[in-house]
Protein backbone atom coordinates (compact mmCIF):
# COMPACT_ATOMS: atom_id res chain seq x y z
CA UNK A 1 0.00 0.00 0.00
CA UNK A 2 1.23 3.48 -0.83
CA UNK A 3 2.67 5.22 2.25
CA UNK A 4 0.63 8.26 1.31
CA UNK A 5 -2.58 6.49 2.28
CA UNK A 6 -1.30 3.82 4.65
CA UNK A 7 -1.67 5.66 7.95
CA UNK A 8 -5.12 7.14 7.44
CA UNK A 9 -6.48 3.95 5.86
CA UNK A 10 -5.35 1.83 8.79
CA UNK A 11 -6.78 4.40 11.20
CA UNK A 12 -10.17 4.18 9.48
CA UNK A 13 -10.24 0.48 8.73
CA UNK A 14 -9.29 -0.70 12.20
CA UNK A 15 -12.76 0.41 13.33
CA UNK A 16 -14.59 -1.53 10.59
CA UNK A 17 -12.61 -4.77 10.35
CA UNK A 18 -15.35 -6.70 12.16
CA UNK A 19 -17.90 -5.27 9.73
CA UNK A 20 -15.83 -6.31 6.73
CA UNK A 21 -15.57 -9.79 8.19
CA UNK A 22 -19.34 -10.15 8.56
CA UNK A 23 -20.74 -8.06 5.67
CA UNK A 24 -18.14 -8.74 2.97
CA UNK A 25 -16.26 -11.91 3.87
CA UNK A 26 -19.39 -13.45 5.36
CA UNK A 27 -17.85 -15.11 8.43
CA UNK A 28 -20.02 -15.43 11.54
CA UNK A 29 -17.76 -14.73 14.48
CA UNK A 30 -18.67 -14.03 18.08
CA UNK A 31 -15.37 -12.49 19.13
CA UNK A 32 -12.19 -11.16 17.58
CA UNK A 33 -8.94 -10.15 19.27
CA UNK A 34 -6.11 -8.34 17.54
CA UNK A 35 -2.74 -10.05 17.67
CA UNK A 36 0.48 -8.02 17.74
CA UNK A 37 1.19 -7.21 14.10
CA UNK A 38 4.83 -6.17 14.36
CA UNK A 39 5.81 -9.37 12.58
CA UNK A 40 8.00 -7.89 9.91
CA UNK A 41 9.12 -11.18 8.43
CA UNK A 42 10.18 -9.59 5.16
CA UNK A 43 11.95 -6.36 4.33
CA UNK A 44 8.77 -5.07 2.72
CA UNK A 45 6.24 -4.25 5.42
CA UNK A 46 4.31 -5.32 8.48
CA UNK A 47 1.02 -7.17 8.38
CA UNK A 48 -2.09 -4.97 8.44
CA UNK A 49 -4.43 -7.00 10.67
CA UNK A 50 -3.99 -10.38 12.34
CA UNK A 51 -6.95 -11.45 14.46
CA UNK A 52 -7.71 -14.39 16.69
CA UNK A 53 -11.37 -15.14 15.97
CA UNK A 54 -13.93 -17.32 17.70
CA UNK A 55 -16.86 -18.77 15.77
CA UNK A 56 -20.38 -19.59 16.89
CA UNK A 57 -19.50 -23.27 17.28
CA UNK A 58 -16.65 -22.43 19.67
CA UNK A 59 -13.85 -23.12 17.20
CA UNK A 60 -10.84 -20.79 17.05
CA UNK A 61 -8.88 -19.61 14.02
CA UNK A 62 -6.52 -16.87 12.84
CA UNK A 63 -7.65 -14.29 10.34
CA UNK A 64 -5.01 -12.39 8.36
CA UNK A 65 -6.33 -9.32 6.51
CA UNK A 66 -4.35 -7.05 4.18
CA UNK A 67 -5.31 -3.89 2.30
CA UNK A 68 -3.56 -3.23 -1.00
CA UNK A 69 -3.82 0.01 -3.00
CA UNK A 70 -1.70 -1.10 -5.98
CA UNK A 71 -1.37 -4.25 -8.05
CA UNK A 72 1.56 -5.97 -6.38
CA UNK A 73 2.85 -8.73 -8.65
CA UNK A 74 4.33 -10.79 -5.82
CA UNK A 75 1.36 -10.62 -3.45
CA UNK A 76 0.87 -14.39 -3.49
CA UNK A 77 4.45 -14.88 -2.30
CA UNK A 78 3.98 -12.31 0.47
CA UNK A 79 0.84 -14.10 1.61
CA UNK A 80 2.62 -17.45 1.54
CA UNK A 81 5.41 -16.09 3.75
CA UNK A 82 2.87 -14.83 6.28
CA UNK A 83 0.96 -18.12 6.15
CA UNK A 84 4.11 -20.09 6.93
CA UNK A 85 5.17 -17.74 9.72
CA UNK A 86 1.76 -17.60 11.43
CA UNK A 87 1.30 -21.35 11.15
CA UNK A 88 4.70 -21.97 12.70
CA UNK A 89 4.25 -19.47 15.55
CA UNK A 90 0.59 -20.13 16.43
CA UNK A 91 0.09 -23.68 15.23
CA UNK A 92 -3.02 -22.62 13.28
CA UNK A 93 -3.45 -22.32 9.52
CA UNK A 94 -4.61 -18.71 9.06
CA UNK A 95 -7.43 -17.67 6.76
CA UNK A 96 -6.06 -14.94 4.50
CA UNK A 97 -8.00 -12.14 2.83
CA UNK A 98 -6.59 -9.29 0.76
CA UNK A 99 -8.85 -6.32 0.03
CA UNK A 100 -7.79 -4.54 -3.14
CA UNK A 101 -8.75 -0.86 -2.72
CA UNK A 102 -6.91 0.57 -5.73
CA UNK A 103 -8.51 2.27 -8.72
CA UNK A 104 -6.77 0.39 -11.53
CA UNK A 105 -8.30 -2.91 -12.68
CA UNK A 106 -7.36 -5.77 -10.37
CA UNK A 107 -4.46 -7.73 -11.87
CA UNK A 108 -3.01 -9.68 -8.93
CA UNK A 109 -2.98 -13.46 -8.75
CA UNK A 110 -4.64 -15.14 -5.79
CA UNK A 111 -2.94 -18.53 -6.08
CA UNK A 112 0.39 -20.22 -6.62
CA UNK A 113 0.86 -23.70 -8.03
CA UNK A 114 4.15 -25.47 -8.74
CA UNK A 115 5.21 -29.10 -8.84
CA UNK A 116 5.93 -29.02 -5.11
CA UNK A 117 3.88 -26.17 -3.64
CA UNK A 118 0.39 -24.71 -3.85
CA UNK A 119 -1.04 -21.76 -2.00
CA UNK A 120 -4.24 -19.74 -2.30
CA UNK A 121 -5.63 -16.73 -0.48
CA UNK A 122 -8.92 -14.84 -0.83
CA UNK A 123 -8.69 -11.71 -3.00
CA UNK A 124 -11.55 -9.20 -2.83
CA UNK A 125 -11.83 -6.16 -5.09
CA UNK A 126 -13.74 -3.69 -2.93
CA UNK A 127 -14.96 -1.93 -6.09
CA UNK A 128 -17.18 -4.98 -6.60
CA UNK A 129 -18.85 -4.51 -3.20
CA UNK A 130 -22.18 -2.69 -3.27
CA UNK A 131 -21.73 0.69 -1.56
CA UNK A 132 -25.10 0.28 0.15
CA UNK A 133 -23.58 -2.35 2.44
CA UNK A 134 -21.96 0.59 4.25
CA UNK A 135 -23.69 3.77 3.10
CA UNK A 136 -26.76 3.39 5.32
CA UNK A 137 -24.89 2.17 8.39
CA UNK A 138 -25.33 3.95 11.72
CA UNK A 139 -21.55 4.03 12.15
CA UNK A 140 -19.76 6.95 10.44
CA UNK A 141 -16.63 4.80 10.02
CA UNK A 142 -18.62 2.42 7.84
CA UNK A 143 -20.24 5.21 5.84
CA UNK A 144 -16.75 6.47 4.98
CA UNK A 145 -15.75 3.07 3.55
CA UNK A 146 -18.58 3.26 1.01
CA UNK A 147 -16.51 5.78 -1.01
CA UNK A 148 -14.33 2.83 -2.08
CA UNK A 149 -17.23 0.60 -3.15
CA UNK A 150 -19.40 0.20 -6.25
CA UNK A 151 -21.57 3.28 -6.72
CA UNK A 152 -22.12 3.10 -10.49
CA UNK A 153 -25.91 2.90 -10.31
CA UNK A 154 -26.08 6.13 -8.33
CA UNK A 155 -23.86 8.52 -10.24
CA UNK A 156 -20.96 10.46 -8.72
CA UNK A 157 -22.76 13.58 -7.47
CA UNK A 158 -25.68 11.69 -5.97
CA UNK A 159 -23.35 9.20 -4.32
CA UNK A 160 -21.09 11.82 -2.72
CA UNK A 161 -24.08 13.87 -1.58
CA UNK A 162 -25.52 10.77 0.10
CA UNK A 163 -22.25 10.08 1.94
CA UNK A 164 -21.92 13.64 3.21
CA UNK A 165 -25.60 13.88 4.11
CA UNK A 166 -25.36 10.63 6.06
CA UNK A 167 -22.33 11.91 7.97
CA UNK A 168 -24.17 15.15 8.73
CA UNK A 169 -27.09 13.15 10.15
CA UNK A 170 -24.90 10.82 12.20
CA UNK A 171 -22.38 13.37 13.51
CA UNK A 172 -23.99 16.68 14.51
CA UNK A 173 -20.85 17.89 16.31
CA UNK A 174 -19.03 20.01 13.73
CA UNK A 175 -15.40 19.32 14.66
CA UNK A 176 -15.83 15.55 14.80
CA UNK A 177 -17.80 15.58 11.56
CA UNK A 178 -14.96 17.52 9.97
CA UNK A 179 -12.59 14.70 10.89
CA UNK A 180 -14.76 12.15 9.09
CA UNK A 181 -15.13 14.37 6.04
CA UNK A 182 -11.34 14.75 5.83
CA UNK A 183 -11.06 10.96 5.91
CA UNK A 184 -13.54 10.72 3.04
CA UNK A 185 -11.42 13.23 1.13
CA UNK A 186 -8.28 11.15 1.62
CA UNK A 187 -9.95 7.89 0.61
CA UNK A 188 -11.61 9.59 -2.35
CA UNK A 189 -8.16 10.12 -3.86
CA UNK A 190 -8.10 6.37 -4.47
CA UNK A 191 -11.11 6.88 -6.76
CA UNK A 192 -10.06 10.23 -8.26
CA UNK A 193 -13.06 11.84 -6.57
CA UNK A 194 -11.37 14.31 -4.24
CA UNK A 195 -12.38 17.40 -6.24
CA UNK A 196 -16.01 16.32 -6.23
CA UNK A 197 -15.97 15.57 -2.49
CA UNK A 198 -14.37 18.92 -1.61
CA UNK A 199 -16.77 20.88 -3.83
CA UNK A 200 -19.85 19.15 -2.46
CA UNK A 201 -18.69 19.56 1.16
CA UNK A 202 -18.24 23.27 0.46
CA UNK A 203 -21.68 23.57 -1.12
CA UNK A 204 -23.25 21.79 1.84
CA UNK A 205 -21.32 24.07 4.25
CA UNK A 206 -19.85 21.07 6.06
CA UNK A 207 -16.25 22.27 6.25
CA UNK A 208 -15.21 23.38 9.71
CA UNK A 209 -14.37 27.07 9.64
CA UNK A 210 -12.13 28.43 12.37
CA UNK A 211 -13.36 31.94 11.63
CA UNK A 212 -16.78 30.94 12.98
CA UNK A 213 -15.42 29.48 16.21
CA UNK A 214 -16.34 31.72 19.14
CA UNK A 215 -13.15 30.96 21.08
CA UNK A 216 -11.02 31.63 18.02
CA UNK A 217 -12.67 35.03 17.48
CA UNK A 218 -12.37 35.87 21.17
CA UNK A 219 -8.68 35.00 21.15
CA UNK A 220 -8.02 37.07 18.06
CA UNK A 221 -10.02 40.03 19.37
CA UNK A 222 -8.29 39.86 22.74
CA UNK A 223 -4.93 39.82 21.01
CA UNK A 224 -5.95 42.82 18.92
CA UNK A 225 -7.06 44.78 21.99
CA UNK A 226 -3.89 43.98 23.89
CA UNK A 227 -1.84 44.87 20.86
CA UNK A 228 -3.59 48.19 20.49
CA UNK A 229 -3.02 48.94 24.16
CA UNK A 230 0.67 48.19 23.78
CA UNK A 231 0.62 50.29 20.65
CA UNK A 232 -0.21 53.37 22.66
CA UNK A 233 3.12 52.99 24.42
CA UNK A 234 5.32 51.51 21.68
CA UNK A 235 3.80 52.85 18.53
CA UNK A 236 0.40 51.99 17.12
CA UNK A 237 1.61 50.12 14.05
CA UNK A 238 3.99 47.89 15.98
CA UNK A 239 1.37 47.20 18.64
CA UNK A 240 -1.29 46.30 16.08
CA UNK A 241 1.12 43.94 14.32
CA UNK A 242 2.00 42.22 17.55
CA UNK A 243 -1.65 42.05 18.54
CA UNK A 244 -2.54 40.37 15.28
CA UNK A 245 0.21 37.84 15.71
CA UNK A 246 -0.77 37.02 19.28
CA UNK A 247 -4.40 36.67 18.30
CA UNK A 248 -3.46 34.45 15.39
CA UNK A 249 -1.23 32.31 17.57
CA UNK A 250 -4.01 31.81 20.09
CA UNK A 251 -6.49 30.98 17.35
CA UNK A 252 -4.05 28.61 15.63
CA UNK A 253 -3.37 26.82 18.91
CA UNK A 254 -7.09 26.35 19.42
CA UNK A 255 -7.56 25.15 15.86
CA UNK A 256 -4.74 22.61 16.14
CA UNK A 257 -6.17 21.28 19.40
CA UNK A 258 -9.72 21.00 18.06
CA UNK A 259 -8.70 19.28 14.84
CA UNK A 260 -5.65 17.19 15.77
CA UNK A 261 -5.52 17.05 19.56
CA UNK A 262 -2.13 16.56 21.25
CA UNK A 263 -0.41 15.84 17.92
CA UNK A 264 -1.49 19.27 16.68
CA UNK A 265 -0.40 21.11 19.80
CA UNK A 266 3.09 19.69 19.40
CA UNK A 267 3.48 21.96 16.36
CA UNK A 268 3.11 25.18 18.35
CA UNK A 269 6.84 25.48 19.08
CA UNK A 270 7.45 25.59 15.32
CA UNK A 271 4.49 27.93 14.73
CA UNK A 272 5.81 30.49 17.24
CA UNK A 273 9.00 30.83 15.21
CA UNK A 274 7.03 32.27 12.28
CA UNK A 275 7.72 35.99 12.23
CA UNK A 276 5.10 37.46 9.89
CA UNK A 277 1.33 37.89 10.02
CA UNK A 278 0.98 36.75 6.40
CA UNK A 279 2.64 33.38 7.10
CA UNK A 280 0.53 32.86 10.20
CA UNK A 281 -2.61 33.66 8.23
CA UNK A 282 -1.52 31.20 5.55
CA UNK A 283 -0.92 28.50 8.14
CA UNK A 284 -4.25 29.20 9.84
CA UNK A 285 -6.05 28.68 6.52
CA UNK A 286 -4.08 25.50 5.90
CA UNK A 287 -5.31 23.99 9.19
CA UNK A 288 -8.82 23.88 7.77
CA UNK A 289 -7.78 22.29 4.49
CA UNK A 290 -4.96 19.95 5.55
CA UNK A 291 -5.57 16.22 5.66
CA UNK A 292 -2.86 15.36 8.17
CA UNK A 293 -0.40 16.73 10.71
CA UNK A 294 2.41 15.76 8.35
CA UNK A 295 1.08 18.21 5.77
CA UNK A 296 1.22 20.99 8.34
CA UNK A 297 4.74 19.98 9.33
CA UNK A 298 5.77 20.24 5.69
CA UNK A 299 4.50 23.81 5.51
CA UNK A 300 6.23 24.78 8.74
CA UNK A 301 9.48 23.17 7.63
CA UNK A 302 9.50 25.40 4.56
CA UNK A 303 8.51 28.54 6.49
CA UNK A 304 11.09 28.70 9.27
Amino acid sequence: MSRRYDKVIKEILKDVVDTLITKVIGLKIVKSTAIETKLQITNEREADFILRVEFEDGSISLLHIEFQATNYANMVYRELRYWLYLTEVHGIHPMQYVFYIGNEPLAMKDSLSTESTTHKYHLIDIKDVDCEKFLYSDKPEEVIISILCNYQQKGVKTFITEILTRLKELVPEETLRGKYIRQVEVLSQLRNLQDEVCKEAEVMALVYDLEKDVRFRQGRERGMVEGEQRGEQRGEQRGEQRGKMEGLLEGIELGLELKYGAAGLELMNMVRIISTVDKLEEFKNLIRKAGSVDELKGFLGNSI
